[in-house]
């Protein structure tokens, strides 16, 4: 059938997503041949700045973006909550099915926890939310990719660290999970589990892609990026929102805490733009 090939950073993890791709679009066309091109990001190159301001301006991904629209590659894979809500002219983006949404704690249970323990996380959504379960802990920024904040808190540095349930599940690393956040507790990023696979319209390669679009995942993802479009809050909130698709509409649980204070709702709407806009009027955003 040919070969196609597809954009990645070069983190474990990336590399890793791109390589479950690889293995999806495989198995969906018998024949086909795929490779990955690494590319390195302006995210990847800054050890030193905010999770949150590099994923607010595309810094994980427009490299990434770049590769395919300048024919390096055929294909990009991303963590769907990386994209900016803007992206580039051209592409088209793919979802195969959603892995496991969940945030988790990496140390210790919730309830295990001291006193006044040390917990990482760059996130003002993890951090707004965990603060409302747990007040008397101690809230500190971390970078570095999943095997580093783990050693963080092998070497005493944190106490625990939150992390999501699916990077640690394509990395085979669920044994590290302590403690697994509900629904009720903490409400995951827009898209959180996600890939996206973007591909240029109308090419044979998006053609390809389209084999592994998940339609559910498709609505739901649409939906929640569907909030933070229409919020213009970006990934600096602490903005959570999360989907399900089924027979009678879309489901939409949301999070938020800015200057009005914190906020939380649930609509259903009759297609992902119809939800995205009850839930940003039942936020107030």
């Amino acid at each position: 059938m040919g070969d196609v090939s597809i954009a990645t950073r070069r983190s474990k993890l990336a590399m890793t997503q791109a390589s479950q791709v690889a293995d999806l679009l495989m198995a969906a066309h018998p024949g086909l041949e795929v490779s990955l091109v690494e590319v390195t990001t302006s995210g990847d190159r800054d050890r030193t700045s905010a999770v949150t301001s590099l994923t607010e301006v595309g810094a994980f991904v427009r490299a990434v973006q770049q590769a395919v629209l300048d024919g390096r590659a055929d294909l990009a894979v991303h963590s769907c909550k990386d994209l900016p809500v803007e992206g580039p002219d051209g592409l088209v983006a793919f979802f195969p099915p959603r892995e496991s949404p969940w945030d988790v704690l990496c140390g210790a249970d919730l309830d295990s926890l001291r006193e006044g323990a040390t917990v990482g996380t760059g996130s003002p959504r993890r951090t707004a939310q965990l603060r409302r379960l747990r007040p008397d802990l101690q809230v500190r920024d971390i970078r570095g990719n999943v095997d580093t904040r783990l050693e963080k808190v092998r070497r005493g540095e944190y106490d625990a660290v939150i992390l999501a349930e699916a990077g640690l599940r394509r990395l085979g690393r669920e044994e590290e999970i302590s403690y697994r956040f509900s629904l009720d507790e903490m409400v995951p990023a827009p898209a959180q589990a996600v890939l996206a696979v973007e591909a240029p319209a109308e090419s044979p390669a998006a053609a390809l892609a389209r084999a592994v679009d998940d339609p559910s995942t498709r609505k739901a993802v649409e939906a929640e990026r569907g909030v933070l479009a229409l919020s213009q809050t970006g990934c600096r909130s602490a903005l959570g929102v999360f989907g399900r698709a089924g027979e009678s509409g879309i489901r939409l649980v949301g999070f938020v805490e800015d200057e009005g204070g914190p906020r939380r709702g649930e609509v259903q709407g009759a297609d992902p733009a119809e939800a995205a806009q009850r839930l940003r009027e039942v936020l107030a955003l």
